[in-house]
This record gives C-alpha cells, sequence and structure tokens, in this order.
C-alpha cells in the first residue's frame, strides 16, 4: 500500500484529517511523553485516538508494504506514511506504541505465537494484591531513582527504536474470532466433513468474511488459528489439519484422529477434481467452439483435429466424473459410519449410566418392596387418623338439620310477600297521586285564562271614557266585582 493511498484514506474517514489546517491534529502529533506526567486524561484522551487510528489503518489494509489486515507493522515506513502537510510525522508514536503494548491492546507477533498462555488468562487472587502492594511502591521507587521507565527522558528516535517491531492488534483478531465461530456454527447441518480444513481450505473459506471489506493474509490466518485454538479452544490443530470441535465437549479429551485426515484427504481431493473438472468443461466449451469456426471457415482438416481432442477431453472428463462420484459416495458412508459411532456411544454411556444408577442399594428390589410396604401402611395410618378427626369434628349441637331448612324456606316466603306489599303500595300511590295532579292542572288552566282576563278588564279601563259606552261599563263592573269576590273567596278557602 502506497503512502499516497493511506494519505487518501486518512482524509476520508478520519475526521481530524479533513479541517485544513488540522488544529487538534498539531497536539496528537506532538511529543506527548510531557502530557503523560503532566495530564493523565488528556494523554488517555490522545492514546484512546491514536487506537482507533492505528486499528483502522491495519483493518482496511492500508499499511505501507503490508496487506496484514490483523497485525501492525510499526516499521520506519510508518510514521513517514502518516507525516501531514504543515504538521509533520507523528513525534509521539514510539511512546504510543509502547504503552498500547504495556495495556494489552497490542501484543508482540513472537510472544502472541509463542506463549502458551491465553489471553484471557487470570492469575489467583493472591498473586495480584502481592504485586499491587508490593510492585507498584517498589516500581515508584525505582522509576524515582530512573532505574526504571526511563522514557521521558528518551527522544523520539530513541523510543521508536524500542517500539519497532510487529505486533498483533487483539481487537481485530477477537472480532475475526467472533466472525469466524458464527459463520461455522450458522452451517445447516454440522458434519465430520464441515469441521475440518486445511490451512488452505480454511483462508478460502474464512479469509474475506473474518474482518469486513478485507481479506486476511497468510500471516493473519496463522495469528487467527493461534488465537482459536488456545485462547477460543473451538479448534484443535495437527500440521496442516484443523478441526473444529463442540465447545461443550472441552472436558472430554479432543485429538485428530487417522479418520479424520482420512476424510480431509478426500475432502481435499473432491475439491481438486471439481476444479478439474471445470477447466476440463471449458477447454471443451473452447474446443466445440474452434470446430465451429474451422468448419464455417471450410478448414476440416483443422475441425477434425480439434475435433479429436475434444473426444480425448470427454474421456478424460468422464473418468473425473467416476472418480468424484465414487469418492462422494465413499465419504458419504464415511460419515454415516461415523454418526451410527456417535450414536452407539450414546447408547453405550446411557446404558452404563442406568446400570450405574440401578446398582445403587436404594433401588434394589427388596428395598424397594419393604419402602413401597412401609409407604402403603404409612398412607393406611394416615387414612385412619384423618377419619378420626372428621368424626370428631361432626356437628353435636343436636339441631335437626330438616327444620332448619323449613325455616329458611318460610322466612324466604315472607320476605317474598314483603316485596310483593311493597309493590301493590306503590301502585295505589301511584293512583292516588294522578287525580290530584289532573286537579292541578285544571286550576292552572283557570288561572292563566282568569289572568288574561283581568289585563282585557285593564286595558279597558285604561281607555278613555268616550270610547266605552254605557252597556261596556256596567259589565266591566259587573265583571270586576264577580272577581273580586272569587279572590277573596279563594283567600278564605286557602286559610
Amino acid at each position: 500500500m502506497s503512502s499516497s493511498q493511506l494519505a487518501d484514506f486518512l482524509s476520508s474517514t478520519i475526521p481530524e484529517f479533513k479541517t485544513p489546517p488540522p488544529p487538534r491534529l498539531q497536539s496528537l502529533f506532538a511529543d506527548v511523553s510531557i502530557q503523560k506526567n503532566a495530564n493523565q486524561e488528556g494523554y488517555r484522551s490522545t492514546l484512546a485516538w491514536w487506537t482507533r487510528l492505528l486499528q483502522s489503518v491495519v483493518q482496511s489494509g492500508n499499511q505501507p508494504s503490508s496487506d496484514d489486515v490483523l497485525i501492525l507493522h510499526a516499521s520506519e515506513e510508518l510514521p513517514a506514511a502518516l507525516r501531514w502537510n504543515k504538521v509533520g510525522r507523528p513525534l509521539g508514536l514510539g511512546l504510543i506504541v509502547q504503552d498500547l503494548t504495556s495495556e494489552g491492546t497490542l501484543v508482540p507477533v513472537t510472544s502472541f505465537m509463542s506463549s502458551p498462555v491465553s489471553l484471557y488468562y487470570q492469575p489467583g487472587l493472591a498473586y495480584r494484591t502481592a504485586s499491587y502492594i508490593i510492585g507498584r511502591p517498589l516500581w515508584w521507587a525505582l522509576s524515582q531513582m530512573s532505574l526504571v521507565d526511563g522514557s521521558s527522558s528518551l527522544t523520539d528516535e530513541e523510543r521508536w527504536k524500542k517500539a519497532k517491531g510487529d505486533y498483533v492488534v487483539r481487537s481485530l483478531v477477537e472480532r475475526a474470532a467472533e466472525a469466524v465461530i458464527s459463520h461455522q456454527r450458522s452451517k445447516a447441518q454440522l458434519s465430520l466433513t464441515n469441521n475440518l480444513y486445511s490451512a488452505g481450505s480454511f483462508k478460502e473459506e474464512f479469509g474475506k468474511i473474518a474482518i469486513k471489506g478485507s481479506t486476511l493474509s497468510q500471516e493473519d490466518v496463522k495469528v487467527l488459528l493461534r488465537h482459536l485454538e488456545r485462547d477460543r479452544k473451538v479448534i484443535i490443530r495437527d500440521k496442516e489439519v484443523i478441526k473444529f470441535i463442540e465447545t461443550e465437549m472441552h472436558h472430554r479429551p479432543q485429538q485428530i484422529t487417522e479418520t479424520d485426515k482420512g476424510v480431509l484427504e478426500m475432502k481435499i481431493t473432491i475439491s481438486r477434481l471439481e476444479e478439474q473438472i471445470e477447466e476440463i468443461q471449458n477447454q471443451i466449451t473452447e474446443r466445440t467452439n474452434k470446430i465451429k469456426d474451422f468448419l464455417r471457415k471450410g478448414q476440416k482438416v483443422m475441425a477434425t483435429s480439434y475435433l479429436r481432442s475434444r473426444k480425448q477431453l470427454e474421456e478424460v472428463l468422464g473418468k473425473r466424473l467416476g472418480s468424484l462420484e465414487t469418492i462422494q459416495t465413499i465419504l458419504l458412508k464415511i460419515e454415516n459410519a461415523a454418526n451410527d459411532l456417535e450414536i452407539m456411544r450414546a447408547y453405550e454411556t446411557s446404558t452404563n449410566t442406568l446400570k450405574t444408577i440401578l446398582a445403587k442399594p436404594e433401588l434394589q428390589l427388596d428395598n424397594v418392596e419393604r419402602t413401597l410396604d412401609a409407604m402403603s401402611e404409612a398412607l393406611a395410618d394416615h387414612k385412619e387418623i384423618d377419619d378420626a378427626i372428621k368424626l370428631g369434628m361432626e356437628d353435636t349441637s343436636g339441631v335437626d338439620e330438616d327444620d332448619l331448612e323449613g325455616e329458611l324456606k318460610m322466612l324466604e316466603e315472607e320476605r317474598r310477600a314483603e316485596i310483593e306489599q311493597e309493590e301493590r303500595l306503590k301502585g295505589q300511590k301511584t293512583e292516588r297521586v294522578k287525580p290530584l295532579v289532573e286537579d292541578s292542572e285544571r286550576e292552572d288552566a283557570e288561572e292563566r285564562q282568569q289572568a288574561k282576563d283581568w289585563e282585557a278588564l285593564e286595558r279597558k279601563f285604561r281607555a278613555p271614557p268616550s270610547s266605552i259606552n254605557t252597556t261596556e261599563r256596567r259589565e266591566l263592573l259587573e265583571q270586576t266585582a264577580v272577581g273580586q269576590r272569587k279572590e277573596q273567596r279563594g283567600v278564605l278557602e286557602g286559610a
């Protein structure tokens, strides 16, 4: 990968490289050794930024002179490739790499490949406590005497010289392992052949899915296989044979047998035969096209030559197809036999387990009969005691149940008669109230008519005397007198 390609990648994906001039990039590219001692929080932020940057560069395959996507190559080419216009090269990269190595984010490739200890190993509590109580004060004292941790006094070139090397990016290896395990478990049927791979077939199967958008290199595959075997314990290896194992079977010894090697060899042979068959079919198609061309041109001799060659290829193709069918049939029988073997082992294990359980003294026939007899006696005793308790709880009040039931019915009839009486009273009350309502309405109508008559009289009294003759005046006076007498009578009656 060239420096220009890396520059294009940085300017298109990392925000700090997009702003011209990049103000924050200047502080990130500066010597951070002083910041580490004076501003721990700021240094942690800088360290996190460099972690993301290096991880992005590695996983995208944009390292200078390398296509690895799991391994960081901290060589002289890296700081030169990271040099940026108006900022220069990163001065604190050596210290950054050293600290990332100290905290386990980066692991030297040599240590990663040779160490028998898992990345996830945790020492005992006693060891960690002793290390904290004794180790930290001792380390601080030695650092004060400049006997250890003298990185702050080193120049950038000296720090980078100590930091140079190849490092496994732990987060990328873990991500690739998760993708591989997920893909392997997603297969519809996990058979004997599906669990076996060579280094080449493993790379072909998982090389493009481990890290999205990138392809694993040969070195990446070695690192990933070491992680899957030692740290994740999902595969076992024997030279070029790789076998996935079930995670729940870790308690049982796992090894690669001669059967596994033979099956893998047959699997590889089938793959090669399929490639050969495809190539032969392409050659036959090519010769068929040549024959047609020569016939169209009238060159029968050349057409005959290619026809003869096609016949030979067809014979070879038939042999290859026969061999492929034979090997596939044998492989299928081997898989069926292996499945039968697993079933028989399960039968044997379950039979032995059942025999072990039945051999317990508690399950001997005599003991079972004694236990059941004793249980029957205990249940009979319990029934007798329960019956006696129920007998003692019977009603002793001397009250006849028939008398109680008869009295209850009588009370219910009395209640029913009371309800009917109440309903009859409600009906009578309604009948008495109805005439009164009608009388009231009639009196209201008379009063309204009387009020209208009075209004008419008042209008006539207010009229000029010339407009009312003597006869009308006499009628008005008589009506007024009659009205007054009715009023007085009504008042007296009300009193």
